[in-house]
């Protein structure tokens, strides 16, 4: 019995590892949806960006702004994860100085006690002593285009003076020292060593002897190759363990280190008190509230502001407005831009959030559903969008999930039924991400589908307690607590919403509005350039720019830079016109001035550098392109036939009959017939100006008979001799003689 009881002693390990085997390959996927959901441990965060060159500036900056980190979530009770995202800046490589670059480092290292983790993220190259403030972080992740290295600068001599304080951060963060000297010195002679355990170490050839002493040494070869001597290359950093991971952008980051979405984008908010500016969007969206908030950003920048609260409730809107607000918010960074949403927002608006850094949603909330047209009072106004509207809308959101570092299929799911989104492992990272089932077709190899959170069929829609389960933001209990969240308990804001004026203003800077507003002032200025005196298109002329300035500088887009150099264009003109005569340098500087103006008042910037600044300049320049053509072709068909029409011929000064003797006083020739079938006889004839010629006024031929003429010269001086060369129906061609 003995040797059957030893015989099942030996076989009951091996049978519970075949039970154990059995089970896990029953259970299969079911057992990934034990796993916590993908946000629902995130850990609080930031990533820091520091460029070169690093400065007393830069590292003052860095540890307010860390600090502050620190100690606003150890008083919720979290440590947070520091992200310093190292970049190389306009300058060469290298600029930076060894002093305020240790400095940082020691910042780093030993002033941040409370940070669960400090990581240095390289996502370019980064050369010379920028490199230690990497090192003196916990872990470091670089870009699948990075290097580290080397420390000292192209051009520099090594400076064996730095030796120790390197050894010295290279044994505070665990690193191996050698290898950190050899990037100090590319003319060390620095070995790479393999030991029997399987290890790799950086040994300095001066102590290899000592090294095999205590270490059994498998092989040993020169460490670096040819020509990257003391650079540390992304994929050698990670396969030797140097590197934790290699991340292609700051969302592979965070979804490694599990950090919220909004942890990736800057915050204005750090190191300052924070300044809000607190605006709420009632109702279906219009082209008033893109026209308030347009206003109300630039305005924010002028106060130094630096949270733009966007307390947002509607059941819809247009494509257009929603496209509008969206790209609005999606480029604002300068200013910390929080969704705020206590009741519902659903309809097109539902995308607006996804432009915003931070989302937060009360309890009771709801978001999403993007699907249906609401009409001006909020009621549904027709059928649901198309597949291809739907389509457009979902890429378009997506891209501003992608911008504010958010999840891209919950964006596209809103808005596209046909989204299925999958939670996911990342191969690469190792990170669990919420991803659309296209993302994990296309690219089978990275993803491993562990739950499906929401099925194809319908549009994704959530209340306020589901949002923080997908990672797309916070959810309070009332006002009060989100106002905690940003450090303004307490505070009194005042909430601004659109009035009246912003109506207005939101009308006249429609583009249809704007630019006819321009085609008339344009248009109007020519007509009282072709017969002066008249006084009323001036007056019109000038009401139509006050108009459009007016609007387009409330509206955000135009400042006094625009309105100065309008003004100067019109003084320049009008000295080429009254003082100084004759189509010159002021006439051009003048157009110049007044057109540049004019193209400036339609956008916030003064040169374009982006994409997307090049489109809306290039339509800029075509619609006044058309409206300069418009007024030129009209300018040009009134010239032939106003003289002619029955209520303003009355306004041009017709011939006076041509008696051939010289009228005995103004009575007599106001008593003549009132003019001519044709005026072709007076070809050839002189006569005498009675007032300037700005090209068109008024010239006496055979003693007092006056009428309107034409200069093919340009400016003609009072009391000039002229000479009729051409009569075009009433209208009498002169030169001067």
């Amino acid at each position: 019995m003995i040797p059957h009881r030893a015989m099942s002693l030996r076989l009951l390990p091996r049978l519970l590892l075949l039970i154990a085997g059995i089970l896990a390959v029953s259970t299969g996927p079911d057992a990934f949806a034990q796993q916590p959901q993908a946000s629902a441990d995130q850990t609080p965060g930031q990533f820091f960006p520091i460029v070169e060159p690093i400065t007393t500036e830069t590292i003052e900056r860095v540890r307010r702004a860390a600090r502050q980190l620190v100690d606003t979530t150890s008083e919720k009770g979290k440590r947070p994860i520091l992200v310093f995202e190292f970049l190389p800046g306009d300058v060469p490589p290298g600029t930076s100085e060894f002093g305020a670059c240790y400095d940082l480092a020691n910042v780093i290292s030993r002033d941040l006690a409370g940070a669960a983790l400090t990581v240095g993220y390289t996502p370019r190259p980064i050369r010379g002593y920028a490199v230690l403030p990497v090192l003196a972080c916990t872990e470091i992740v670089m870009g699948p285009e990075s290097s580290l290295g080397p420390i000292t600068p192209e051009g520099q001599p090594f400076d064996a003076a730095y030796r120790e304080l390197v050894r010295f951060l290279a044994l505070r963060k665990t690193r191996d020292p050698d290898l950190l000297l050899g990037m100090l010195d590319r003319d060390a002679d620095l070995r790479l060593v393999r030991t029997a355990d399987r290890s790799v170490h950086y040994v300095l050839a001066e102590n290899l002897d000592a090294f095999q002493k205590t270490h059994q040494v498998v092989s040993e070869q020169p460490a670096w190759d040819g020509g990257l001597r003391g650079v540390l290359t992304a994929q050698r950093a990670r396969d030797e363990g140097f590197s934790k991971l290699t991340a292609a952008s700051r969302a592979d980051v965070t979804a490694a280190y599990r950090l919220s979405g909004e942890a990736a984008i800057d915050d204005p908010t750090l190191d300052q008190i924070p300044k809000p500016v607190w605006v709420r969007l009632e109702g279906p969206l219009d082209a008033v509230m893109v026209a308030h908030l347009t206003k109300r950003i630039e305005q924010a920048r002028q106060e130094k502001a630096n949270l733009l609260i966007l307390q947002l409730n509607s059941p819809g809107g247009s494509a257009q407005v929603v496209d509008a607000l969206g790209d609005l918010l999606s480029r604002v960074n300068d200013l910390k831009t929080v969704a705020y949403i206590d009741d519902r927002t659903v309809g097109l608006a539902a995308l607006v959030p996804f432009a915003c850094r931070d989302i937060v949603l009360r309890k009771s909330a709801r978001l999403g559903d993007a699907r249906p047209f609401f009409g001006a009072r909020g009621r549904r106004a027709g059928g649901d969008l198309s597949q291809r509207q739907a389509s457009v809308l979902a890429a378009k959101a997506a891209l501003w999930a992608r911008m504010r570092n958010k999840p891209e299929a919950l964006a596209r799911a809103m808005v596209d039924p046909s989204v299925e989104v999958i939670e996911a492992r990342d191969n690469q990272t190792g990170a669990t991400r919420l991803v659309g089932r296209d993302e994990i077709e296309q690219d089978p190899g990275r993803y491993q589908a562990l739950k499906v959170r929401k099925e194809a069929g319908a549009v994704l829609t959530m209340i306020g307690a589901e949002i923080a389960s997908y990672g797309l933001g916070k959810v309070v209990a009332d006002t009060e607590q989100f106002k905690s969240l940003y450090g303004l308990r307490g505070k009194n804001i005042a909430i601004e919403s659109p009035g009246w004026v912003d109506s207005i203003v939101a009308l006249l800077t429609d583009p249809y509005v704007s630019w006819l507003l321009l085609f008339v002032a344009v248009m109007m200025l020519v007509v009282e350039l072709k017969l002066p005196g008249i006084g009323l298109p001036a007056i019109i002329s000038a009401l139509a720019f006050l108009l459009y300035f007016w609007s387009h500088y409330l509206s955000g887009t135009a400042d006094q830079l625009e309105i100065i150099l309008f003004l100067i264009g019109l003084v320049c003109l009008a000295l080429e016109l009254f003082v100084v005569p004759g189509f010159g340098i002021f006439g051009i500087s003048g157009i110049l001035l007044m057109l540049y103006s004019i193209v400036l008042a339609s956008h916030t910037f003064v040169w374009p550098t982006k994409d997307y600044e090049y489109r809306e300049l290039g339509g800029t320049l075509l619609r006044l392109t058309i409206v300069l053509v418009g007024v030129g072709v009209i300018a040009a068909i009134l010239a032939r036939f106003f003289p002619s029409l029955p209520l303003f011929n009355r306004l041009i000064l017709k011939p006076e009959p041509w008696t051939g003797v010289e009228a005995e006083d103004a009575a007599e020739r106001a008593a003549a017939p009132e003019g001519y079938e044709s005026l072709a006889f007076l070809i050839g004839e002189t006569g005498r100006t009675t007032s300037p010629l700005r090209p068109t006024g008024k010239a006496r031929f055979g003693g007092d008979v006056v009428i309107d003429v034409a200069s093919v010269g340009g400016y003609v001086e009072p009391d000039s001799l002229v000479e009729v060369v051409d009569v075009q129906g009433s209208r009498v061609m002169v030169k001067k003689v």
